[in-house]
Parts: structure tokens; C-alpha cells; sequence
């Protein structure tokens, strides 16, 4: 998905490849700081704004001690406090602190019949470690395991995130609870959350239709295991897991080798291996691709569609074995020539065979990543030709006159205003997707390690204004040698590879792109309520309003400015504000 760029990465491939057995590098490496704060004496423990940002030094001490604000919460929503602890001029070693924290109801909403009614509910606490992002700066993005132990060097602050998974069968009402730290002295932070009576269903049952692209061969390398083996896949749960449960819909299947050309640290190696026989007739191996769509579907529960990349790689080319030869051979194709249409009516029809076996026909699609009209056309002849079930997936700098012909397409962010959402309401009443995405562009807004917190959830909101299906980014998951030693890759911005560290870590970077998903799956709820018979005029008003400002500054142009925080925090309090109408 990085058009102008892939050349740089090549050699960049190579180290990759020469690396691809080795162990798993230590995954509780942090960079030493660059610089401590000498003014500091005493260790502080104070609340964080929801996207503040602080530097490794602090600069000054975090001011914001005591109560935190309260957060508004739908029940089985997931909201998240941070707070940070800043060591003075003693390291603060082996941090005594609370792995997690109860919540205990306190008041309960007026419209509760059953006010006598107490409960409870259970945060839990994850250091955040430090990182290495774009030009060299440290940044707070490694979520470590609940109850991680850490430490806190002289001079630095180190943030820790509590995070509050609201059960489906919560009470409305406010939830209080406290932090506490040990350092130098019991220190401890109050939060609460406001439960809201309304209720977010569990993320199989979300709309969006969220593509962030996998890279499973990382997996394998980074555990140091065979790729495809049992020890693979087991590596693969937890992390495919969190994936389905931000609302993933796609798996992302590599039907050739490398179809984007060595962009990546790690191998794309092909799911299907391609032989040429000695009598010049194909023959295709699926044992990789079986294993890989049957664990994504059946095991973890991501089912709905399946993309396959590509009949249109960047350099036109298909590795195989030749049988004759015996070794492994390059062919070059152009989309001019029969011989495109012979070697891909091959493999079309023997993947449609093969398909219709398994029971995955119905869902498979070809995936045809930023790739011209005339090159698209033929190979969407070559499908309806050869195996006219299969569905094309495209994503492209901006619709098209062969947008037409495209399932599921996604125009990039900044070609995504003008009459895209208009289409998008079109193409949805024909049965079709259609997503925006982000890679190494737009430079704003996106979630890179040094953009803007609130940027990521912004995407989750402009998805909703426009009326999209959903979001595509590249990459969930495609690490570098080390990314707990630096977010950097190549010539892409940091962080722009992957959103999951390894050890199914996340990144701060996708917790907030988790909440503007949450977001989204809320909004769709409010305004099929709105839309309901029976809405209050309260509640049409409300969503009205919601909808309005929504309309007016989550826009292309907007995106590209620098509002995102004071936007995203207005479109919640709109939202907040629709919700208490909903009964």
C-alpha cells in the first residue's frame, strides 16, 4: 500500500530474511532515557488527560493530583484512565502498585427503579514502556501485560493505564475506585466511571467493517517457530484474538509471493505454492492458505470475508517451481497479453474448485491493492471469466469508473470527502463496502507513534460522520527486527507498520483507535433509535445535534488540521448527551 516507496525496502527485505529463524529478541527491552529532569525531588503520582503527552523527563511535574474527571461508559464498553507516576532523584525499582483497582457503585442514576441495588467492578492496571518513534524521541507506547512489573528511572515518569471493561449486565450509576502507589510513601489517584444506560454489544456483533491487514509470517518469526506449524498458530490466538475483538471482518491471505515487493521486514510469503508440471499444466498447493483462513474463521471467529493479494502484484510477477528444471523461476506478466489471462484462468479455476469444496466461495475475494483502471478491468474480465463468484476487494487513491465493479473498496483519506460519502450511501443500498484507509499517508490524521493521541479515535468518528462501512489500515501487525527498541521501519513513518506489539501487547496508539471503533458502533445505535417509531423528540434532537456537528468538523480538511482532541472531546459530549435520551 506504499506505492512510491517499496524500492527502498528491499535490501531492508533481505536483512529480514537472513534473520527470519532467529529467536525471539528480549521483549522487556526499553530504551535508556535521553535526558532526566534534575529539578525533580519527590516522587509524584498524579492523573493524566485522556491525550496529554508527556516527555520522558516530564519537564515539570505532573500537576493533576488527586480525583480524576469522570468517564461516561455504555455497559460492555471498555474505557480508560492513565496515570502517571514520576520518580524524583532515586529510581523508583520494582514499583509496588495496585495490579487492579475495584470500582464500587456509589449513586445510582435516578432512573434506576432498583436504587438499593450495589455492585461492583474490576479495572486492571498495565505499565506503559517507553519506545523510540520518529527522529529519535521516546515516546509512552508499550502497554505491558496487566500487573507487569516495572520500575521508574531517576528523573522520569513512567504512565500506567487503567483500563475498565464495563460488564454487559452493569447498573447505571457512578463506580468509584482508587489507585494506589507505592513510591516513597502510599500515593493514590480517585476515578470513577458513570455507567449510562445503554447497553454496546459484544464486538462480534459490531458493523464495522474494520480491515487491518495481518502479517502471520511476523508471528512466526518472532516466536522463532516453523511457519503453519501447531507452535504458529498457537502464537497466533492471542493475538488474532484482540484483533476480532476490536470488529475485524477480513483475513488477509497472500495468494503469490511478496505482493508488495519486499515492503516489509518479514517475508509475504504465498499462501498457495504454485507448480509448474514438466507437462507446462499448473498445480497449486493450498495447505498453507486451509490452515491459515480455517484458524482465522473457525478458531478465532473472523469469517466474513476473505481477501486474497494478488492478481495484481506491484512488479507483475508470479514465483513458482518449475518441475522441469527443478528450481524456483519468475514469470512476468502483462494484462495485455493472453498468456494473463491463461496463467490466471489456471489458477482461477482450480481456486474456485478448491473453494467451493472448503464452503468459503461465497466469501472469498480478490484483493486488488492500488492498482490502475486498465490493469483492474483485466482482471476483473479474467474473473468473470474463470471464476465469476469471487468478489473484488480494491483499494486505490480515490473511486473510479471501475468502482462500479468493486465489492469493497477504500479510497485513501484524503480522497475520501468531497462526493465519496454520497457513493458510500449508493454503494451500501447495492449490498457493497466502503472504507477509507490510512498507511504512510495522510501525515495527519493517522496513528503513528508521534501523531496526536486523539487522532487515532478521530478516524472512528469520521468514519460515522461520512457514513462509511468501516476503516482499513495497513498494518496491524507487520513488526520490525525489534519494535520494543524503536517503531521505525524503512522510509515509513514510525509506528506506521503495525498497531500490536509482539506478545500481544497493544499500543496506546490502538487503544485509542479501539475507542473511536467503540465510538462508531455507538453512533450507528443512537441513530437507529432516532429512527425508530417510538424516539422521543429528546432523543431525534439530540442525535440531530450529534449528527450536525459531526457533519461540520469531522471532514478531510479538518482532518489535516490540528483541532483532533477538542473535536473528538465535543463529539463525545454530544454523544454522552444523545445517550441519556435513549429511555
Amino acid at each position: 500500500m506504499k506505492t512510491l516507496l517499496f524500492t527502498v525496502l528491499s535490501l531492508a527485505s533481505a536483512n529480514a530474511c537472513a534473520l527470519a529463524g532467529t529467536l525471539n529478541p528480549l521483549e522487556n527491552f526499553e530504551p535508556v532515557p535521553v535526558s532526566r529532569n534534575e529539578s525533580s525531588t519527590e516522587p509524584v503520582v498524579a492523573w493524566l488527560a485522556p491525550y496529554a503527552r508527556l516527555a520522558r523527563d516530564f519537564g515539570a511535574k505532573p500537576a493533576q493530583q488527586g480525583t480524576a474527571p469522570s468517564a461516561c461508559a455504555w455497559r460492555g464498553e471498555t474505557v480508560n484512565f492513565r496515570v502517571a507516576v514520576s520518580a524524583g532523584e532515586k529510581d523508583l525499582e520494582n514499583l509496588d502498585y495496585d495490579k487492579t483497582v475495584t470500582l464500587t457503585l456509589g449513586s445510582v442514576m435516578k432512573r434506576e427503579k432498583t436504587s438499593e441495588k450495589s455492585g461492583k467492578m474490576k479495572a486492571t492496571v498495565s505499565p506503559v514502556r517507553w519506545t523510540v518513534g520518529q527522529g529519535g524521541v521516546q515516546f509512552a507506547d508499550v502497554v505491558d501485560p496487566a500487573g507487569a512489573q516495572t520500575s521508574v528511572p531517576a528523573g522520569t515518569v513512567r504512565e500506567f493505564l487503567i483500563s475498565v471493561s464495563v460488564p454487559a449486565d452493569a447498573m447505571p450509576g457512578f463506580y468509584r475506585g482508587r489507585f494506589f502507589v507505592d513510591a516513597e510513601g502510599k500515593k493514590f489517584v480517585r476515578f470513577a466511571v458513570r455507567v449510562l444506560d445503554a447497553t454496546l454489544p459484544p464486538p462480534q456483533d459490531w458493523a464495522i467493517h474494520l480491515d487491518l491487514w495481518q502479517h502471520p509470517q511476523a508471528v512466526a518469526r518472532w516466536a522463532g517457530v516453523k511457519p503453519w506449524s501447531k507452535e504458529h498458530f498457537d502464537a497466533l490466538v492471542a493475538p488474532m484474538t484482540r484483533l476480532r475483538d476490536l470488529g475485524q471482518k477480513a483475513v488477509t491471505c497472500s495468494i503469490i509471493e511478496e505482493p508488495w515487493n519486499h515492503q516489509t521486514f518479514d517475508d509475504w510469503e504465498s499462501m498457495v505454492k504454485w507448480t509448474r508440471k514438466a507437462n507446462g499444466k499448473w498445480k497449486f498447493d493450498y495447505s498453507a492458505f486451509d490452515a491459515w483462513v480455517d484458524f482465522m474463521m473457525n478458531k478465532i471467529g473472523i469469517d466474513e470475508q476473505i481477501s486474497c493479494y494478488s492478481m495484481l502484484p506491484w512488479m507483475m510477477k508470479i514465483r513458482y517451481f518449475d518441475e522441469a528444471e527443478k528450481m524456483q523461476k519468475e514469470l512476468v506478466l502483462n494484462v495485455n497479453t493472453s498468456e494473463f489471462f491463461e496463467v490466471w484462468g489456471a489458477f482461477l479455476t482450480d481456486f474456485r474448485t478448491h473453494l467451493k469444496k472448503k464452503g468459503w466461495l461465497e466469501k472469498t475475494c480478490i484483493a486488488l491493492d492500488e492498482r490502475p483502471d486498465a490493469q483492474l478491468n483485466a482482471a476483473r474480465k479474467a474473473i468473470e471469466q474463470f471464476a465469476p463468484e469471487l468478489r473484488i476487494v480494491s483499494a486505490n487513491d480515490h473511486p473510479t469508473k471501475m468502482s462500479e465493479f468493486v465489492y469493497d473498496i477504500s479510497p485513501t483519506f484524503t480522497q475520501s470527502g468531497g462526493d465519496v460519502p454520497a457513493l458510500a450511501v449508493k454503494r451500501r443500498a447495492e449490498g457493497k463496502k466502503t472504507t477509507f484507509y490510512t498507511c504512510v499517508f495522510p501525515a495527519r490524521p493517522n496513528s503513528f507513534t508521534h501523531s496526536a493521541p486523539a487522532e487515532a479515535q478521530w478516524l472512528g468518528f469520521y468514519a460515522a460522520a461520512n457514513g462509511f462501512d468501516g476503516i482499513l489500515r495497513w498494518a496491524y501487525n507487520s513488526w520490525n527486527k525489534n519494535p520494543f527498541e524503536t517503531t521505525a521501519f524503512g522510509n515509513w513513518p514510525a509506528g506506521d507498520c503495525f498497531l500490536l506489539y509482539p506478545g500481544n501487547r497493544a499500543s496506546m496508539r490502538l487503544i485509542h483507535f479501539r475507542n473511536g471503533i467503540e465510538d462508531f458502533e455507538k453512533i450507528r445505535i443512537l441513530r437507529e433509535r432516532a429512527a425508530a417509531p417510538d424516539a422521543s423528540e429528546k432523543l431525534i434532537n439530540a442525535v440531530k445535534n450529534l449528527d450536525t456537528y459531526l457533519k461540520e468538523n469531522f471532514t478531510v480538511a479538518h482532518g489535516g488540521g490540528n483541532a483532533h482532541e477538542a473535536q473528538v472531546l465535543q463529539a463525545t459530549k454530544l454523544l454522552n448527551a444523545a445517550t441519556r435520551e435513549l429511555h
